[in-house]
Parts: structure tokens; sequence; C-alpha cells
């Protein structure tokens, strides 16, 4: 059996910017939940893969927005499996409006990992068992080692993050849209109040915990694009790389 998960949900006034758009942040967490939803459906939301001592690891998630739904409007979004191979799963996503505007849509790279080893396990059977819908148009498979560099030589944009309480998910790591919410605190403010963020391609290399010290560091590729990377200042080790796409803001009005 498959599932195609369908969520409604109306946009309050917490969950958009200082322009009364949705945030990204928030609109990452929609599609979170209902990605857990639909795999609940499946039987392996976290609750089941807790049980047998396994957790969801998010490998990499492009996302792109082609239009910002704004305070009081209602969107559905729409996800499901697309593909299923040894190590990882594929999702997609789509953000619809009221009339069937694509919003926004997305595609994603998990893994799972044991819980106590904290490392990354093959697919167990049951995971492998699933069926994908039929009659869906997947989006391109992601590429699992994406070419996106960044010149630390060349940084412009730095950040420390201590990792608290509130970023840590019921998989005992970093949540990853808090990561995003840092990338873009890192981001200066000419940028984010004159260009709107139309896509971030994310590339997860490590989980983090509560207590981490953490370093954000950007670098402008281009007038449009930015490279990011997370680190662990004293280590070097690298948590997270980044790459996102700017375009000129929407006529907008801050909400009132």
């Amino acid at each position: 059996m498959s599932f195609i998960q369908t969520d409604t949900y109306a946009i309050r006034g917490y969950e958009c910017d200082a322009f009364g758009r949705l945030s990204s942040t928030a609109l990452m967490n929609f599609m979170q939940e209902s990605a857990n939803r639909n795999a609940i459906d499946y039987g392996i939301g976290i609750s089941d893969l807790a049980r047998h001592g396994y957790g969801w690891m998010l490998m990499r998630f492009r996302l792109r927005i082609h239009q910002y739904p704004r305070y009081g409007q209602t969107i559905r979004v729409v996800t499901y499996p697309t593909f299923v191979e040894k190590y990882f799963i594929y999702r997609d996503f789509q953000v619809l409006g009221d009339d069937d505007t694509l919003l926004a849509d997305a595609s994603s790279v998990w893994l799972v990992f044991d819980t106590t080893k904290r490392s990354m396990v093959a697919l167990p059977a049951f995971i492998r068992a699933l069926h994908v819908p039929t009659g869906i148009e997947p989006m391109p498979k992601l590429n699992l080692k994406p070419d996106i560099q960044l010149d630390l030589s060349a940084v412009h944009e730095t950040k420390d993050i201590a990792v608290g309480w509130t970023s840590i998910d019921q998989n005992q790591h970093v949540n990853n849209v808090a990561y995003v919410g840092w990338l873009l605190e890192s981001i200066n403010r000419n940028r984010l109040e004159t260009l709107e963020l139309a896509e971030i391609d994310l590339v997860y290399r490590t989980e983090t915990h509560w207590g981490d010290q953490l370093l954000v560091l950007s670098q402008a590729s281009s007038g449009a694009t930015l490279s990011h990377r997370i680190e662990h200042p004293l280590s070097g080790k690298e948590v997270l790389v980044a790459q996102s796409q700017w375009r000129a803001t929407s006529n907008v009005s801050a909400a009132t």
C-alpha cells in the first residue's frame, strides 16, 4: 500500500517574517510535519523507528520558493516518497495555494541511523519494503555529492552559535530546520530587506547536539548566490554546507 500525504495549513502571524510573508523556516516546518505524518501512515514514523533503535536523519534538502504565501492565507502541502535504495530514501514536496498555484517545491534525501552508535545503517527491511505511490512525476534525484564549496579566505559574514535546548528534536540532535534559521541570521540586513530567498540547497554532514559551539560562515559567490558552511570552530569539522539563491523582493509592506 502507498500513501500520498496532503495537509492544509492556515498561516498564522507568528509564522511570518517582517513583511508578512510565510518564513522559509516555518514553511520547512510544515513540510517536516507532513513528511512525518506520511511516514506514520507507512509505519516508519519517528516512534516506529525508535522502537527498533533507529532514527531519521536528513542528508540533503533542496527547496525552491516560487511565490511566498502571506499571513492569513491557506496552503496545502503534498508529500510522498519517490525512490527507496539500500541506504537512502527520497521524498518530494509540493506547496499549493487555494487556486492550486505551485508556491514552492522541494526534494530531499533521508537516511537512517543507529541511535546508540550514532552512525548510519542500511535501511531496515521494513522501510525498503514500502511502495512509492504510482502515477506521480518525481523530481530528479538529488546528487548525493553536490559540488558546494566555500573559499574560507573570502568569507565575509560569520556568526557564532551556541546550540540550545529548543533546537533539539526527538532524535536527540539539532533539528534540520534550526540550521536554516542560523544561516539566515548570519546574513546582512540589507540583503534580507531588499532580496528574498528563492532557493536553498542544504547538505547535512553530521549531527550536532545541545551545548555544541558552532560557527556559521557565508560567502557571496555572485550577487544572487551565497555559499554557506557551518562547522565546529575548534576542530574545523564540517556540519553543513549550503548554497542559497536570492531575487528581488516582492512588492510587499510590513505586516501591521
